[in-house]
């Protein structure tokens, strides 16, 4: 008889619009080869027939649960009064959590699978093993954000840091096992050396593979825009990187592109610089590109965008912050830049050189080819659970 293993979302795993989903996607796809998947999703946007149907084919059952706005004021105030993080309260209703207990009773799981802090007092009481994915050191992510903004934000994420510095070692004394992406993001979290399992994401070669197509752009950076960090990668990219680079390229031309685009960087569009927002198949998005560039100085671990844009053999201009977690070469798999000038320096010895495009390009599919499968990083939870 294959073991019951529960997996618990705070986002339904398709469309592949965010990293979260991306994992979710990939590890359920695996998992289900080993075990009966029984998936339970606490979602707040509504799931098409096609996004269900797909999924369904990896699970023995789905449940889906709908936060209300009623139940995301509850969860804030529950955050608030417990010192949680905020997100774990937005994501957290107490009917919910009742409705999961009676169906993991009922279908007699063996084990709990979490993602991602959101989901950990649904488990958290749970008699039999229970595991839960960090994914990254969120706390690490909140320091950054608190350092990189000014006034009630940087009031907001000090309080995030800190209570999530907290609820980090109440999810490692709660659960059996953790996971994490990075062995960066592991280092981060003060007790989780002999708890905590580096299970990396993996990037599909096959699909994410270099097409032949017109090179639109110059530079290209894909995110999703309403994640603080790709948006301050994105202004940075815009405001800092680009007015350096039109003085030697007054013809340059950038794309963005990525889900949920705020409506205020459509004003940022202009001659030079083109607002995609989101698009169907992010794969011709990449295709039209020469270089990847990914100006992140805040947020955490393994970058999904990164991995893409090597494998679809873009050379790649990223931080030492990004390459904390990928674990590449410098000047062989990519390149690095931690200021603006050192940015524009880097693009501008790509633009003017395609041997050393190509050259890195190749260098870095092969290194994504090697070092970041989908199955080798998904046997390893397997056997976790």
């Amino acid at each position: 008889m294959r073991k019951k293993v529960a997996v618990i979302l705070s986002r339904f795993p398709y469309p592949l619009d965010k990293g979260d989903k991306l994992r979710a996607y990939h590890q359920l796809k695996y998992l289900c080869l080993h075990y009966d998947i029984y998936l339970y999703c606490i979602h707040t946007e509504d799931v098409s027939k096609e996004s269900f149907q797909i999924i369904q084919s990896f699970c023995k059952e789905i449940k889906l649960f709908k936060i209300q706005y009623f139940d995301i004021f509850k969860g804030i105030c529950y955050s608030l009064w417990h010192r949680y993080p905020i997100q774990v309260g937005y994501f957290y209703a107490k009917q919910i959590h009742q409705k999961i207990n009676i169906e993991i009773t009922n279908h007699e799981i063996d084990t709990v699978y979490c993602q991602l802090s959101r989901t950990a007092l649904y488990a958290k009481d749970f008699k039999g093993r229970k595991v839960i994915d960090f994914q990254d050191a969120f706390s690490t992510n909140y320091k950054r954000l608190s350092e990189h903004t000014k006034g009630i934000y940087r009031l907001f994420y000090t309080r995030e840091y800190k209570t999530m510095l907290t609820f980090e070692q109440k999810m490692i004394h709660w659960f059996d096992a953790c996971t994490i992406i990075a062995d960066f993001d592991r280092s981060q979290i003060e007790g989780s050396e002999h708890k905590m399992t580096v299970i990396p994401n993996g990037v599909d070669t096959g699909y994410y593979s270099a097409k032949k197509q017109v090179k639109k752009y110059d530079l290209l950076f894909v995110g999703n825009l309403s994640y603080l960090p790709n948006s301050h990668a994105v202004l940075y990219l815009v405001q800092k990187i680009v007015p350096l680079l039109l003085a030697k390229f007054p013809t340059v031309q950038v794309n963005i592109a990525g889900a949920d685009t705020p409506k205020d960087f459509l004003k940022l569009g202009n001659k030079n610089i083109t607002i995609s927002g989101f698009v169907p198949d992010i794969r011709d998005v990449y295709a039209s590109a020469k270089i990847f560039v990914a100006p992140l100085f805040t947020g955490a671990g393994l970058q999904n965008k990164i991995l893409e844009a090597m494998s679809m053999q873009l050379p790649c201009v990223t931080t030492s912050l990004v390459n904390f977690s990928l674990k590449a070469t410098e000047n062989k798999h990519l390149m690095i830049a931690n200021d603006e000038q050192a940015f524009a320096d880097q693009i501008i010895s790509l633009l003017q050189n395609e041997a050393l495009q190509t050259q890195l390009s190749t260098q870095a599919h092969q290194f994504v080819e090697q070092q970041y499968s989908w199955n080798a990083a998904n046997e390893k939870l397997a056997q976790l659970l």
